[in-house]
This record gives structure tokens, sequence and C-alpha cells, in this order.
């Protein structure tokens, strides 16, 4: 989608304005990008075979999202990087 294509609810903006969704995401923080996250990771779990319907892959989703592995796995993969460099 062309950023003027998506939903106001969904636009995100400046590397600032971004980096704050995604933290507030990997928060758990309610909201029109979590929703998309889900629903997004939803459809890669069931394509991995880690889940045969939405509803149970959302709710893998979401309950890797709340336990904060995805934000743990993010900070490994941060301080791999700068490691690395």
């Amino acid at each position: 989608f062309p950023h003027t294509a998506l939903p106001i609810s969904l636009r995100g903006g400046d590397l600032e304005q971004n980096a704050a969704i995604a933290r507030d995401v990997l928060a758990g923080v309610p909201g029109p990008h979590r929703d998309i996250v889900l629903v997004n990771s939803a459809a890669a779990l069931m394509a991995a075979g880690r889940a045969s319907a939405i509803p149970e892959a959302m709710a893998l989703a979401a309950g890797t999202i709340d336990s904060g592995a995805a934000a743990a796995k993010l900070q490994a993969f941060v301080e791999f990087t700068r490691s690395a460099a």
C-alpha cells in the first residue's frame, strides 16, 4: 500500500514515531498497530505450520508479545548487530 492509501489509524510517521509504534506494539499496547501485527503474525504462524486456524495463531502471537518474548528477541538482535559492527 502507498502510505496515503493506509487507513489513518495504521499510518506511521517519521523514524521516531515509527520506533515508538514498534515499542508500543512490543509492550502490548492495544490498538490498530497491535491488531495488524497480530493478523500478519497469525498468517506467518499458519504458513509455518505452528497453528491451524487464525484464532489459535492470533492467540499464539499475542502470547508471544504479552510474555515479553518478542521484545526480548528484538533486544537480542539489536545486541548482536551492535557487537558484529
